[in-house]
């Protein structure tokens, strides 16, 4: 344990602490729980002490007002550090922590009573909430969603993506592409608007239209190749000089999203589909409306086609970055060159 952790727990009079270490008091020559209501000592003045033993052996006596020589025992708070160790340790492992909180010998109910009135939160969310915590780790290392979804032990990739939006307000792309580590990002202007781009070391993540200034891209970043690639492929696309894109994409989505999206990459330049076209392609010839969702929640504009998806009757339905943006690319694509 760090000193910095053992500080702050004697700082916090943190009970959770208590057993764990104890600490001395140099000017008083006496030593305490972490949980001791006496006043903050100097930390200058304070020594750590893996047990009691330690303490008494380096000439220290015990405290009169937290007593850590005598020992107690409370069972509620016993149960609920005990579950709360099973959780850190196996929440990655749903069966796992399911077969080791069975085994503490007594019912999931009274677990989680007990749990609450200690902690002030239900066995549920802390399970949830460290499972979250952990994910968010993860996508700042740059991980993939769906390795991060199995990492913290959701195989169901819809239900992870429908619980970290509830926990951060963002989809773990969002997250994933705003926090992560070597991730670069630059803004360019183009006859659509303002276009933001982002890119891992390996791939493009993120195309997105955008009206907020950001930090110029940091050349000397990993991935900064693949954001310059990109600057100069889109300006060549609108120079009507490029057709087709030779750029990596990381695509990261429910599965049925990326079969969208995958299947919008064969649009050729020049021509449409429909929505029900894309959904029949695929083989959910009922689903146009779901298509849609996924064609307006693609992540990578112009270099995945979705604005070469038109309504049944030819209309030009929405548009993420706008229908006059849509309009201006289905324009431009039909120009002869």
């Amino acid at each position: 344990m760090k000193q910095e952790e053992m500080w702050q727990a004697i700082i916090h009079c943190d009970a959770s602490y208590d057993g764990k270490f104890y600490y001395g008091v140099k000017t008083t020559g006496i030593y305490c729980r972490p949980s001791c209501k006496s006043r903050v000592p100097k930390l200058e003045n304070v020594c750590f002490f893996a047990s009691q033993k330690e303490a008494k052996e380096a000439g220290f006596r015990p405290c009169k007002r937290c007593r850590p020589d005598i020992f107690s025992y409370d069972p509620i708070e016993t149960l609920a550090s005990q579950t709360k160790e099973i959780i850190d340790q196996h929440f990655q492992d749903q069966t796992q922590l399911n077969l080791h909180l069975k085994n503490m010998g007594v019912t999931r109910k009274h677990a989680s009573a007990v749990f609450k009135k200690q902690y002030d939160i239900t066995l549920s969310d802390y399970i949830r909430q460290t499972r979250m915590a952990y994910a968010r780790q993860l996508l700042q290392d740059g991980l993939s969603i769906l390795d991060v979804s199995l990492e913290v032990g959701d195989s169901n990739l819809s239900s992870f993506y429908d619980q970290f939006h509830r926990e951060t307000g963002m989809s773990p792309a969002r997250y994933r592409q705003i926090f992560a580590k070597d991730i670069s990002r630059t803004q360019i202007e183009t006859p659509i608007g303002n276009l933001q781009i982002m890119a891992s070391k390996e791939a493009i993540l993120c195309i997105e239209q955008s009206s907020i200034s950001i930090d110029p891209m940091i050349h000397a970043d990993a991935s900064g190749k693949w954001i310059e690639a990109c600057c100069k492929e889109l300006k060549e696309y609108f120079d009507k000089e490029r057709t087709s894109f030779d750029l990596p994409l990381a695509l990261e989505g429910t599965d049925f999203q990326k079969q969208v999206w995958q299947q919008l990459q064969t649009i050729p330049y020049g021509q449409t589909r429909t929505y029900g076209e894309i959904a029949a392609q695929i083989g959910y010839a009922k689903a146009s409306r779901a298509v849609g969702m996924a064609n307006h929640n693609n992540p990578i504009l112009i270099l995945v086609p979705c604005h070469r998806v038109i309504g049944a009757d030819g209309s030009l339905t929405g548009y993420a970055a706008g229908l006059e943006a849509k309009k201006y690319l289905l324009t431009l694509e039909k120009m002869i060159r």
